[in-house]
């Protein structure tokens, strides 16, 4: 995932096993709207445990999403030699789409283009959390100011003027 500064939009490019790639522009309102319902599955995950008080909510998905986007490998540039499945054409402008739990399977995301083409993903815990983590990244790169956030990381972490004994 990068920004664009020109169209002031961020390119999500999609490889597949087959070494196939989607081109996909996102905007701001789409991000913002998107990072709510991304938010709603990952507070619906089965071992996040639903009777828990807000804030130990959010601190245990942060936690979570911390061990999950530690275990992702994010060094890796995207590789070379995929075939562009948007030949000819700028990278296709995410206009909608929906995000669905998958209750103990993969989250089915779909993306709606302008042109009227469905992208759809399974995501595994993985995966979601990793595309948060871009989602986060790159919107700070851009200077959105939307404040993505995975739970609350700040609830779990020692002051830093205090020492922190185990």
């Amino acid at each position: 995932m990068s920004y664009s500064a020109e169209q002031d939009r961020l390119l999500l490019r999609l490889g597949t096993t087959d070494k196939k790639e989607y081109q996909l522009m996102l905007t701001r309102r789409f991000v913002r709207v998107l990072w709510a319902a991304l938010i709603k599955v990952l507070e619906k995950q089965p071992d996040l445990k639903r009777d828990l008080m807000p804030k130990v909510k959010k601190a245990v998905m942060a936690m979570e999403h911390q061990k999950a986007v530690s275990d992702a490998d994010f060094s890796r540039k995207h590789e070379k030699g995929y075939e562009n499945l948007t030949p000819g054409s700028d990278p296709l402008l995410v206009v909608g789409g929906s995000v669905e739990p998958g209750n103990g399977g993969p989250t089915r995301l779909l993306l709606k283009t302008q042109t009227g083409s469905e992208i759809k993903l399974a995501l595994n815990k993985n995966l979601l959390h990793a595309l948060c983590k871009l989602l986060i990244e790159t919107t700070m790169k851009a200077g959105w100011d939307l404040g993505l956030t995975v739970g609350d990381a700040a609830s779990f972490a020692a002051p830093a003027d205090k020492i922190q004994v185990h």
